[in-house]
């Protein structure tokens, strides 16, 4: 399996026979919005995506973003949560398939579960298995006990929110919940969009067993309990 870190908490996985992509923010839409200039390049043409499916794992504009969704081809799949999926709908998107915690779906050569994340909107983390790998990104979500239970999943690899603002953890809750959670690798992200809302990833990864940061826009391999 590949992956490729799109930075926030974007990422495209792809297998030789199906590619899906988590979360992609392709603009500068916060900026407009919000006043917060994205501080990496854009790493991929929004209209150039074509994949089995995009996955926003809630509707804030750093995850589900409309000046990137309205320029991806109009054919394209999208699985959300029921806030994004009316969202995408207001968008013209017609292809959505909302989850709920705990709904499995299939796509090409991924298993995708919804699983819990405690955000200020409604929201999921994701369980994703593919080739006999188990990934758990965490999406958006503040510390909660409650995912200590990802743990009877037995993710190889575990991908945390760290930046510790706007209903996410910090290094240290990351790093509890890391622990309890028991991956073989741990990547951080959510940390290096904005300037008003980053965090140095190496307080996370140098403190917990497989710390790993990703390089932006890199393409790494998977491999059961170590990425190349």
């Amino acid at each position: 399996m590949k992956i490729r870190f799109l930075g926030q908490s974007g990422y495209i996985l792809k297998t030789d026979n199906s590619k899906i992509i988590i979360d992609p923010y392709l603009s500068d839409s916060v900026n407009r919005v919000a006043s917060r200039p994205r501080t990496l390049p854009i790493p991929i043409n929004p209209h150039d995506i074509c994949c089995d499916a995009v996955i926003c794992t809630h509707n804030h504009l750093d995850h589900l973003d409309p000046d990137t969704v309205s320029q991806i081809p109009s054919k394209q799949k999208y699985i959300t949560t029921n806030e994004g999926k009316a969202e995408l709908e207001r968008l013209g998107r017609k292809n959505v398939t909302a989850l709920n915690i705990g709904d499995t779906v299939n796509i090409g050569d991924f298993e995708i579960t919804a699983v819990f994340a405690d955000h200020t909107v409604e929201a999921f983390g994701l369980i994703i298995r593919s080739e006999g790998i188990t990934l758990y990104f965490s999406g958006d979500t503040l510390y909660n006990e409650k995912l200590f239970e990802i743990v009877k999943y037995k993710p190889d690899f575990a991908f945390i929110c760290i930046n510790g603002r706007l209903g996410n953890m910090n290094v240290n809750e990351a790093l509890v919940t890391a622990e309890k959670i028991g991956a073989s690798v741990n990547i951080p992200n959510h940390y290096d969009m904005f300037e008003s809302n980053s965090e140095n990833p190496l307080l996370f990864s140098e403190h917990i067993k497989g710390g790993f940061v990703m390089d932006f826009n890199k393409e790494y391999t998977l491999e059961k309990t170590k990425i190349i």
